[in-house]
């Protein structure tokens, strides 16, 4: 503890007390020496109003001043106005005397004891301030939340004179590490906190916590003889918590600002490479295809034109991952552009259920569609690549003779799509999770049975991004059902 801590704790009434004694004593034997040599008594008044500045001057508060007005007054009475050694006067003039004295004594002492007040508290002032952009000096150049602490216990132990420790806490509030320094010393303690030892060192110690509403970076730890109310410290040292919670706050965005930028990067290098490897693949895929038809009607030996069949399916199917992967790059770097225009769904149905066959063809696809010409706003190829992707998905999961069913319904203001098969539905508890990305509902890893789980993923975000939605359960009779619908503006529109 400092020197200025042990005035703190001083019987400061008593020292007050002796210097006005002192004080009145000093003025008392100097008047005595005054009057031997012949002054007047105009120069004995002048000596007690000193003697009441210096009380003022020297002791706290307004009290003493005032009290060494009033003592001053009966000295000069009692020793240097006949009758000498009482308090009578012979000459009542003295009375004035006696009132002036009073007056020019008590105002003397008010008004040095406000001087001294108010540069007490000027002087303060310039300390707090100093204070403070000294420690905001320090912690813009701290570049992490381990800085910020550092520099905190650090600036705080040289300005206060006393020892500081700050506890810093994760995202859940729980205290991880403790950074403390002793008084005078230089180097910063840095040690784990282990389960109920912040709760000795919050017990022990006045606490300034470092939070907000929403967050809790940490806790100030102060000695509780550190924090003077007299000192008016106490909006000081929070104010200082506020400068060290603004700038963990600043360093905490920072981080969360550099990881969102490294993410950024590093799903634009996925994408980026998706990309690029799909439109490679796409050319050779669609000459492996081709091939692989003409190979299937040119074949006479039916050993050849099985292989040419898998060689015709396993490509056909490749290319429609291919579709998906490049679907997927588009929506998630937000670049899917839905052009919408009224198309005629019968086209688009049977476009779809045509490419899809290729690779079903031992599944039986129906079609069920108004006999109307129905016209819907939509982008034909997307919705397209949806129907496509729903029609692979039920034949997934249909056996080799199962049967799906494509339907169209329209209503007032939207149009109904339904794919529905008769295999072995869907757990009830996949439901809510069919649409996640890489999820599949056969709960088999991503990357097996023929799928990569982005099929359902992607059909839900075009069918979003056209102002509709998708729903998924499973039938009554057996197999499941898969249904959306897109909007329609200004009602149905039929064909002539």
């Amino acid at each position: 503890m400092g020197i200025s801590k042990l005035k703190r704790y001083a019987n400061r009434p008593m020292i007050d007390f002796l210097i006005m004694v002192l004080a009145l004593t000093a003025a008392t034997l100097l008047s005595m020496l005054f009057r031997a040599t012949g002054f007047s008594e105009n120069n004995i008044v002048v000596i007690y109003i000193l003697s009441v500045l210096m009380v003022a001057r020297y002791t706290k508060g307004y009290i003493c001043g005032i009290t060494a007005s009033v003592i001053g007054m009966f000295c000069f009475n009692f020793f240097f106005t006949e009758p000498y050694h009482t308090f009578n006067v012979n000459n009542k003039s003295y009375i004035a005397t006696f009132a002036v004295m009073l007056i020019a004594s008590i105002l003397t002492s008010t008004l040095t004891s406000k001087i001294l007040h108010s540069s007490k508290e000027a002087k303060l002032h310039e300390k707090q301030s100093n204070m403070l952009y000294q420690i905001t000096s320090s912690l813009a150049k701290a570049s992490s939340v381990s800085d910020v602490a550092t520099v905190s216990v650090q600036s705080l132990s040289n300005l206060l004179d006393c020892d500081v420790c700050c506890l810093t806490a994760n995202s859940d509030g729980q205290f991880l590490k403790e950074y403390s320094i002793k008084q005078g010393e230089r180097s910063v303690h840095v040690c784990s906190l282990t389960n109920g030892e912040e709760k000795s060192i919050i017990q022990n110690n006045n606490i300034l916590p470092i939070a907000d509403q929403s967050h809790q970076y940490g806790l100030i730890c102060l000695p509780k003889s550190c924090i003077s109310e007299e000192d008016k410290q106490e909006k000081l040292l929070s104010s200082i918590s506020t400068q060290i919670f603004v700038a963990m706050e600043r360093e905490r965005l920072s981080d969360e600002k550099e990881m969102a930028k490294d993410e950024a990067e590093r799903e634009k290098f996925k994408s980026d490479l998706l990309r690029s490897i799909s439109h490679d693949l796409r050319t050779p895929l669609a000459g492996i295809s081709g091939a692989a038809e003409m190979l299937l009607y040119s074949l006479k030996e039916e050993e050849n034109r099985n292989l040419a069949q898998g060689i015709y399916n396993d490509s056909n199917w490749l290319t429609q991952m291919v579709e998906n992967i490049l679907s997927l790059t588009k929506i998630q770097e937000g670049k899917l552009l839905v052009k919408k225009r009224p198309e005629v769904v019968e086209e688009i149905v049977g476009e779809a259920v045509g490419r899809a066959s290729k690779y079903a063809d031992e599944h039986t696809i129906e079609v069920e569609i108004p006999d109307k010409v129905l016209f819907v706003p939509m982008d034909g190829k997307l919705i397209e690549q949806v129907l496509i992707n729903l029609i692979d998905n039920a034949v997934k999961h249909t056996p080799s003779d199962g049967h799906i069913k494509v339907m169209v319904k329209p209503e007032a203001e939207k149009v109904w799509f339904y794919v529905t098969d008769d295999g072995t539905g869907m757990n009830p508890d996949d439901l809510p999770k069919i649409f996640n990305l890489f999820y599949k509902a056969d709960g088999l890893q991503s990357d097996s049975n023929r799928g990569i789980g982005l099929g359902l993923a992607i059909c839900k975000a075009i069918v979003n991004a056209h102002g509709g939605k998708i729903y998924a359960n499973n039938n009554k009779g057996g197999g499941a059902e898969i249904h959306f619908y897109l909007p329609l503006e200004g009602g149905t529109h039929f064909g002539q």
